[in-house]
């Protein structure tokens, strides 16, 4: 059925049904390997094997409507983060208010709860 949709509607807007399978792929991607980051080259495969996109172009264009829409963070703008997508904001959103916090977090966070408030810097174990 998906391969038949040249486009869907997605929140009033016409985007290739492709891009959608893509948002969903990295939905399951997330639950599936219990992690919300996840490198360029690793979609890229998803991509070209379960959504058919096959150029990188395309792809790119298609994580960046997916970074607007709210879905993903595609950091495309920085050099050193382009290769890097988180698949469930959210989650980045939790470890900011960890660190943002005044409060020491809670035990399930195993961070350096000192390092990060004197250095900025946050290291998991």
């Amino acid at each position: 059925l998906v391969e038949e949709m040249a486009t869907i509607a997605c929140d009033n807007h016409l985007i290739p049904a492709t891009w959608w399978v893509l948002e969903k792929i990295l939905d399951a991607q997330e639950e599936e390997m219990g992690s919300a980051l996840s490198k360029f080259n690793v979609i890229q495969v998803f991509a070209q094997q379960l959504c058919g996109i096959s150029e990188e172009r395309e792809l790119r264009v298609a994580l960046s409507y997916l970074d607007e829409a709210g879905a993903i963070i595609y950091p495309q703008r920085s050099e050193q983060l382009r290769n890097t997508i988180v698949t469930n904001p959210s989650w980045l959103f939790k470890i900011f208010n960890v660190v943002s916090s005044t409060n020491r977090p809670a035990p399930q966070f195993s961070l350096d709860w000192d390092r990060v408030r004197k250095d900025g810097v946050m290291s998991w174990s």
